[in-house]
């Protein structure tokens, strides 16, 4: 998700009003077992922050804090995202430990079938518009966290609570606790939300959300919140909201935080744009200076510090970058944008480096889109399901690969796969002496693709772009010569992460082990 596409609707409804806020949660005033860690965790989102960049940065010795944390802990640089690498979908898995087949946040844009509506998180302004603000505005604020993300998924906000921890978010995407918080919109919003002053989320002990939920902490503070300043969905009040939590001991046990600016620096300008990573960083630094020193902050917390995916570099030449998906099926009626898509024979769910392709009245043809979809040499993959097997073909072979889950063949996951026909599809390696597959472009592709395609209650075609391409559908963004992120590719889904204050390390190196690590820094004690 975008937070500043998000902001830019809120700046549209709510230019001219203002409202106020009062204080919500204080981990003060929790009730809780007396049980505190040895250490506590702080857990830090830089959007975007790939091994690369962090490597060119160290070189030029410009991101002193990040420098500090990997000189006395960890550091990976080839971190898996769940697919699609889209922030909405990333964050479910980090925060359920769980892939989008079972948290049930496919992209940023889905088809949901049982209202037969686009579900659009914030990919555009005008795809917004086109869909419907109100909707828009509700599925973001709303819906993700409280009806979308499967309530069956145990977030670890709500696995810490149920254990005796104190937990807390600032401007997390998904934040889902057992804690009820007051959303304070501005009336005019309220009004025309309906809501009557009665909306409710779920979140951990302590929630912060841009100005829309507030801890107490920070209840009278001027923070940069207004309307000028993205109502607080910036790095900048992350950042200050933190080092207030943790000089006034409003610390949990467990903190979530999300800077998510770089990411839209990195779409205008290059996955590589240093200038703006280390813009974060220097904030970043901040939350390190609210302790009486960097070493102090080692001995009483792990911080733990990801990017949430890469960024592929995109084409310099929009004709030649951009995928037009209409063009590609032009023999079919789209289903055209509107607060209720029209009737038609299909629908994209495009998340930019990847699409869904929703035969929304037969089924049946998706192996016929699929095929379609080889006339453009753009393409990396198109795959569907059949008969329980995932199956894939790209317009650079004739034949293809499929597979399914459990089977012979073992991956650095410990996942086994049933695979037939040609694995070179899908760049993967087999090791017939030990049975074991290698991936090489597509990093924990098996699981990313069969996850993806069960995400949903209904099937679809996904298509996948080769790097420097990108998908155009109604409404869609085109960053030329920019970033651009949400397909399979190891460009866009391998990040950083680096851990300093504790010696356990990570058994797997996937965004969705994460949470498990985490349980595990509490049960060890």
């Amino acid at each position: 998700m975008r937070f500043w596409l998000l902001v830019g609707m809120l700046f549209l409804i709510l230019a001219g009003c203002n409202g106020e806020n009062e204080g919500g949660a204080s981990i003060q005033q929790v009730e809780k077992e007396d049980k505190d860690p040895n250490k506590k965790v702080v857990f830090v989102i830089i959007d975007s922050m790939m091994g690369s960049l962090v490597d060119n940065s160290l070189e030029k010795g410009t991101i002193p804090a990040l420098e500090f944390l990997i000189d006395n802990g960890q550091y990976y640089k080839d971190l898996v995202a769940p697919f699609p690498s889209m922030s909405v979908v990333i964050e479910s898995s980090m925060v359920t430990g769980e892939m989008p087949n079972n948290h049930k946040v496919p992209g940023l844009v889905w088809y949901k079938d049982d209202e037969q509506r686009l579900v659009d998180y914030g990919s555009t302004i005008q795809k917004a518009a086109q869909l419907g603000m109100k909707q828009a505005l509700f599925d973001s604020l709303y819906h993700l966290n409280n009806t979308h993300l499967n309530e069956e998924s145990t977030t670890i906000f709500e696995a810490l609570q149920e254990k005796g921890y104190t937990t807390g978010s600032v401007n997390t995407l998904i934040y889902r606790g057992n804690t009820n918080h007051d959303m304070h919109l501005p009336p005019v919003l309220d009004n025309w939300l309906g809501m009557n002053g009665s909306l409710q989320t779920k979140g951990p002990d302590l929630l912060a959300f841009g100005s829309v939920v507030k801890p107490k902490v920070v209840e009278n503070k001027n923070f940069p919140d207004s309307l000028f300043s993205q109502f607080g969905l910036n790095d900048d009040y992350s950042v200050e909201v933190t080092k207030e939590i943790i000089k006034n001991g409003e610390q949990p046990d467990f903190l979530m935080v999300f800077l998510p600016d770089f990411d839209k620096e990195a779409h205008e300008n290059s996955p590589h744009y240093r200038k703006g990573f280390e813009r974060a960083e220097h904030l970043f630094q901040d939350i390190l200076n609210a302790y009486p020193s960097w070493e102090q902050a080692l001995e009483d917390n792990i911080f733990i510090v990801v990017g949430d995916h890469g960024q592929d570099k995109l084409l310099d030449d929009e004709v030649e970058m951009a995928i037009d998906l209409e063009s590609i099926y032009h023999d079919y009626e789209p289903a055209r944008l509107q607060d209720q898509l029209t009737p038609g024979e299909i629908a994209f769910g495009n998340n930019h480096r990847m699409s869904y392709v929703y035969a929304l009245e037969n089924e049946q043809l998706l192996p016929k889109l699929a095929e379609t979809a080889m006339v453009d040499k753009r393409i990396a993959h198109a795959s569907w399901m059949q008969d329980g097997w995932v199956n894939v073909i790209s317009p650079d072979y004739d034949d293809v690969v499929r597979f399914r889950k459990f089977g012979p063949w073992k991956d650095r996951y410990d996942q086994t796969w049933d695979i037939e026909g040609n694995e070179n599809i899908l760049t993967i390696k087999k090791d017939s002496k030990e049975n074991e597959v290698a991936y090489v472009d597509y990093p924990d592709v098996l699981n990313q693709l069969f996850s993806a395609h069960h995400a949903h209650d209904t099937s679809t075609l996904i298509l996948t772009a080769k790097p420097g391409y990108v998908f155009k559908s109604q409404g869609s963004p085109l960053h030329v010569d920019g970033g651009e992120h949400g397909g399979i590719h190891k460009n866009e889904t391998l990040a950083a992460l680096i851990i300093s204050g504790t010696d356990k390390e990570p058994e797997y190196l996937r965004m969705v082990d994460l949470k498990e690590y985490i349980l595990q820094l509490y049960d060890g004690e």
